[in-house]
């Protein structure tokens, strides 16, 4: 994934700042959805019960990935219920190349409906948590919130995303989504994908790879990836025992006509034509 560098002396104390402003537990996670940083360290009675099972500490992993891609997607704060039921908030850190981070807190509920959010966080945790007087205790210790309060919080987690670019706390390597790009297109080209797959697999918004892509090749990621696919038709075409729909069908094109088209307007002649150069090169 993209390479970033980090100041992480610097984003402790910034999360620290933080906790202490808000009585928040936060945490930072680079672009590859691991955790470097989390203030207090220690989590809430409850998850610390829910991680601490491999099944519940699976679920929590795969939640806040989850919660990422969907923050990166879509290059907003994403509000929302993790496995367990509690309210959880992930905000993107962007840069001009991509995602360099996340900023994440949560691990709350609200201060209202409380006897309904603990039936519905009991229906969502009864197998990590078998005993239901534990679970109630445990359900006490939840931090309890007013929604305008979770939003103040949020703004204030925004506010800390600006600084960390302004200060420039995250920095991405400039070329590595570039080369991430090739890379995938290179892996993908002899399957069907579409730039909403590529997007969420690169978890990056499909403006952001238009752009790079744009900027690295002056081409649109249709054009490169078309491109790509028609230099390896040219090395398997070397291989006269095979069909021109197989090759079409090993550059991710099923279409056997839209393929030759593709061809021909690529280099000036039908795959075939080009097939008979080869053999009197040879």
């Amino acid at each position: 994934m993209l390479t970033a560098q980090m100041n992480l002396s610097a984003l402790r104390k910034l999360l620290a700042d933080f906790y202490s402003v808000t009585g928040q537990r936060i945490g930072i996670f680079d672009n590859n959805f691991n955790i470097l940083i989390e203030h207090p360290q220690k989590h809430s009675p409850f998850c610390s019960k829910i991680r601490s099972t491999p099944e519940g500490s699976d679920k929590c992993k795969a939640c806040d990935i989850n919660g990422m891609k969907v923050s990166a997607k879509t290059g907003k704060t994403y509000y929302y219920r993790c496995h367990a039921g509690l309210v959880e908030v992930c905000c993107p850190i962007i840069e001009e190349e991509g995602i360099s981070g996340f900023l994440m807190f949560g691990q709350v509920l609200y201060d209202r409906n409380l006897e309904r959010q603990r039936d519905e966080v009991w229906s969502k945790c009864k197998g990590l948590i078998k005993d239901y007087s534990e679970f109630c205790l445990l359900f006490e210790s939840i931090r309890k919130i007013p929604s305008d309060y979770l939003n103040a919080v949020a703004n204030i987690m925004s506010a800390c995303v600006g600084y960390i670019r302004l200060e420039q706390l995250i920095k991405l390597s400039k070329s590595s989504l570039w080369e991430q790009m090739v890379n995938y297109i290179e892996k993908k080209a002899g399957t069907h994908f579409t730039l909403d797959e590529m997007s969420n697999d690169l978890s990056v918004s499909i403006s952001t790879l238009c752009k790079t892509a744009k900027a690295h090749s002056g081409k649109t990621v249709f054009q490169l990836v078309n491109e790509y696919r028609i230099s390896r038709a040219k090395e398997i075409l070397a291989d006269d025992t095979m069909s021109i729909a197989d090759v079409a069908s090993r550059v991710g094109l099923d279409d056997y006509n839209y393929f030759t088209r593709l061809f021909k307007k690529a280099t000036g002649i039908t795959p075939t034509a080009y097939r008979r150069q080869l053999k009197k090169a040879n």
